[in-house]
């Protein structure tokens, strides 16, 4: 145990900032943990459009008579979704050690206080970064009948696709009025051949007006509150490229609001603290968040709006030398996301 101890000090010793943090002396015995750091995380959830020309769309004004279909392959991006989580870090600029007798304090595998006479933590407190993972929706084209494969030139081919949309619309036409020798005998059975219906004149029409996919993603976006900030670009998106960085003005801003509640408190006197440097050779220290109010916007519209504990706009608090006075049977859990007190049992 005291082995782990040392080596996990002589690690931390060259990450501990000098103005912020307690300093471990050599050689010196002591458990060093963070204070955390709450990360914003923004998930955009967006479809890849891509339509692609179907074989007949020189014909679909002359046999539909539908304008404006594509004649080449287009891609675009729309979003469907904007969310805001949280992930923990910890915090490089507020780091803290408990001198003399320690293997009572737990701490999380990233160096946060998890627990007072707890077994040790193997869970992470962060979340995982959710990658880009398509999703597609590719409809495949009806195939057409064999008169029309036999047809001796691409108009005639489109002439009998169309054909065949008339009369699949007839048929729809007379079954809606009843006006068929062998109707289905119910509604299921009636809305089961109308759908039927519907899907292959859908495929058949793909063949004039095009095919369109869609791919579903998603991005997060990583953001560390230090300050207020007043609609702040933390990402873009463009209609067609997708996500792009904050500084390319090809996309329309995800923009962040951000009025932080920071933790304050009254300084102890000089003299108070000299004596407890004498007293209280060890101190367990535990953080109380800060809060901030936050908006989430998508061009000019608001996405998220919520209030929420920031874990670095707080201060750290000394844990009263009472609470400790038993050793073997007070138990004390830490919330790993914001560094507060979550129970105290004895």
């Amino acid at each position: 145990m005291k082995k782990r101890i040392l080596s996990s000090i002589i690690l931390a010793i060259g990450l501990i900032p000098m103005a912020y943090a307690q300093i471990v002396q050599e050689n010196e015995l002591a458990v060093v943990y963070y204070m955390p750091a709450t990360e914003l995380a923004v998930t955009v959830d967006y479809d890849k459009v891509v339509v692609e020309p179907g074989p007949f769309y020189l014909y679909a004004e002359r046999y539909l008579g539908v304008k404006n279909v594509a004649t080449e392959a287009i891609t675009h991006y729309e979003v469907t979704n904007i969310t805001l989580t949280t992930r923990t870090v910890a915090d490089t600029t507020r780091v803290y050690k408990v001198v003399d007798e320690t293997p009572w304090i737990s701490l999380t595998p990233e160096g946060l206080l998890y627990g007072y006479n707890i077994p040790s933590c193997n869970a992470t407190t962060t979340i995982t970064n959710k990658l880009d993972k398509p999703t597609t929706i590719s409809p495949a084209l009806m195939p057409l009948m064999e008169e029309q494969m036999i047809a001796s030139t691409i108009a005639k081919m489109a002439e009998g696709a169309a054909k065949q949309i008339y009369h699949i619309r007839e048929i729809r036409m007379n079954l809606l009025a009843g006006d068929v020798e062998h109707a289905p005998y119910d509604g299921q059975s009636m809305q089961l051949v109308l759908n039927e219906l519907d899907k292959r004149e859908q495929m058949l029409a793909e063949l004039f007006v095009g095919a369109r996919k869609v791919e579903h993603h998603s991005h997060t976006i990583y953001y560390k509150p230090a300050e207020n900030v007043n609609n702040h670009v933390i990402g873009r998106i463009s209609q067609y490229a997708g996500i792009v960085s904050a500084d390319d003005l090809s996309g329309e801003p995800i923009q962040l609001t951000l009025n932080s509640y920071r933790q304050t408190y009254a300084p102890i006197p000089d003299e108070e603290v000299n004596k407890k440097k004498k007293t209280t050779p060890s101190q367990l220290y535990y953080n109380l968040p800060g809060y901030a109010d936050i908006v989430v916007s998508y061009g000019d519209q608001i996405q998220v709006s919520t209030t929420m504990p920031i874990a670095q706009f707080g201060i750290a608090i000394p844990l009263s030398k009472k609470m400790l006075s038993d050793k073997q049977t007070t138990q004390i859990y830490f919330n790993t996301q914001t560094g507060n007190i979550l129970s105290i049992t004895k």
